[in-house]
């Protein structure tokens, strides 16, 4: 880790002093505006470069992807839960993290308050970067907060002194540091220049985040309102909804603080090694290897005019074939050819032509079911057939794509208002304030396009399941594919369920379910942090 502390960001191409940052004193950096605006964009276009890594370790654990294969690449450890204290990705983004905060150190080491509200901005937006980054790295690499701040965390490094080796600090340590960062950010930050760069109302929507996980809810309801009623921004329609990744982000009402990427310049390796290359192929671009799981699908389409279903694109054959689809009881895939006659579909059985069993659906559609020789009864899903790899069928992730027209662009969301709401929704449940917290909730399924049959009141949650079972679901419906489902599981000390089909229930030593106490849920600390920096503790 260390040795990142000692190097900062290199010039980036629109860079307006072109001496070499490790090169700049502190008059350069207090004098000259352009110094520090370069140093700070070089942060920025650091984010990009490390944006691949952020995702995959924060998403893959979670419950909403299946991998379609085995493959060589570190990203199987992060989706199967069999870590290695080796794993490329963690390492990478361990790296680059502290990479940035170094750079954000030297920045707030040098450069006084008050020289002039320019500084002032570019100085507030490295200590929310530097907060961004600690906080996200003690997500990944330590327990969460609501099971005890006790429990290590990671290095707090808020100084510029290349030779100084923190220790892990424990969670609640980090906590605070990151805390009071933001709310130091919050103080400098008075430009908004967009939602691609840091600002006061994207410390807001962090600190509400930040207090959501620790479980103050009372704070993180005031810094939820903080965003809300600054009236910056708006939830798109529904309509424009499905649309949201295509948007430049900065066109877009509903993002706070997104990484941005840029047209023609920001597609790695044609754009088959951009985030979103694993989820889809796009006019011949991106593996399109990992697909939305079957839980994840079962959920979203509850409610055929949810538009966030439009965030799946499976690989339809258009052979005139249809196919009723459910898992069977080892987990596996199964696809039933069904022929449509009148309002009806059929199927064989051996030489017996059978009918699919039909129940209206809140939503109003039908739901299909079949009847097993067992007479086991699955629900299925009818649709046309689809492509498949290894089996599995093809639902492509397009969430994180098409940006600005171009197949494999995205920029990776940091914060948007969906969430806030969200946020807020979550805490309002955990203070017994049901109404407003259905209100929250019901705002955003409203937005998603479900109809007032689906909107809940706290006599029609569906059975077996509390407000806060309904709030969590909402949060996996609305902020798939950005991050947060797994946090958002273990630290409302939940079990991660994954008994849907994809490659992490083949082989050896499968796991089908994560407890929040597992050991697992946590990445280990890099082994090669580990040998280079004496003293340093590995995660159990």
């Amino acid at each position: 880790m260390m040795v990142f502390f000692s190097t900062l960001v290199g010039l980036v191409s629109c860079s307006v002093d072109k001496k070499p940052y490790d090169s700049l004193t502190p008059e350069d950096l207090n004098n000259s505006p352009g110094s520090l605006e370069s140093v700070t964009k070089g942060n920025y276009a650091k984010l990009k470069t490390m944006a691949l890594g952020w995702h995959r370790v924060q998403e893959f654990p979670g419950d909403n992807v299946s991998l379609s294969g085995v493959t060589t690449s570190h990203l199987i450890y992060l989706y199967n839960y069999q870590r290695i204290p080796t794993n490329s990705f963690a390492n990478s983004f361990w790296q680059n993290s502290y990479f940035v905060i170094a750079a954000a150190n030297k920045i707030i080491a040098t450069v006084q308050e008050n020289q002039s509200a320019e500084n002032d901005q570019l100085l507030g937006e490295n200590y929310y970067l530097r907060a961004l980054l600690h906080f996200s790295l003690c997500n990944v690499f330590g327990r969460p907060y609501s099971q005890g701040a006790q429990h290590l965390g990671v290095p707090i490094k808020i100084d510029a002194d290349a030779y100084n080796y923190p220790q892990r600090a424990t969670v609640g340590e980090v906590y605070q540091q990151v805390i009071a960062d933001l709310l130091k950010a919050e103080t400098l930050m008075n430009t908004f220049k967009s939602n691609v760069y840091a600002s006061k109302e994207a410390a807001w929507a962090l600190l509400s985040r930040v207090y959501l996980y620790m479980e103050d809810n009372e704070d993180a309801i005031n810094y939820a309102n903080k965003v809300i009623e600054s009236n910056r921004f708006s939830l798109l329609s529904t309509a424009d909804f499905p649309n949201y990744p295509k948007f430049k982000p900065e066109s877009n009402t509903e993002t706070i603080f997104a990484v941005k990427f840029m047209p023609d310049q920001d597609l790695a390796d044609g754009g088959n090694s951009n985030i979103g290359s694993m989820y889809a192929t796009i006019n011949g671009i991106g593996y399109g290897e990992m697909y939305a799981s079957d839980s994840y699908l079962n959920l979203v389409r509850r409610f055929p005019q949810d538009v966030r279903n439009q965030f799946i694109a499976p690989l339809y054959l258009n052979n005139g074939k249809e196919w009723a689809i459910y898992v069977n009881d080892a987990w596996q895939y199964v696809k039933v050819q069904v022929t449509k006659e009148g309002e009806h579909y059929y199927y064989a059985e051996g030489n017996t032509k059978k009918a699919l069993e039909e129940e209206l659906g809140l939503s109003g559609a039908k739901n299909y079911y079949i009847r097993l020789p067992n007479s086991q009864r699955k629900q299925v899903r009818v649709e046309p057939e689809i492509d498949q790899r290894n089996g599995y069928p093809k639902y492509f992730i397009i969430k994180c794509s098409q940006q600005e027209g171009q197949a494999q662009l995205w920029s990776p969301i940091i914060s948007r208002l969906a969430e806030i709401y969200l946020n807020r929704a979550e805490a309002y449940a955990k203070l017994g304030k049901n109404a407003e917290a259905l209100s929250d909730l019901n705002r955003i399924r409203s937005r998603a396009g479900i109809p007032e049959q689906g909107l809940y009141s706290i006599n029609n949650l569906p059975t077996g399941q509390s407000l806060l079972d309904v709030i969590l679901d909402e949060r996996r419906l609305e902020l798939a594919w950005e991050g947060h489902r797994k946090f958002d599981v273990f630290r409302n000390q939940k079990v991660m369920d994954r008994k849907y089909p994809g490659v992490h229930l083949t082989g050896n030593s499968v796991i089908k379910e994560v407890s929040w106490q597992d050991a697992a849920a946590v990445e280990y600390i890099p082994e090669s942090q580990i040998l280079v920096q004496e003293g340093l503790e590995q995660n159990p």
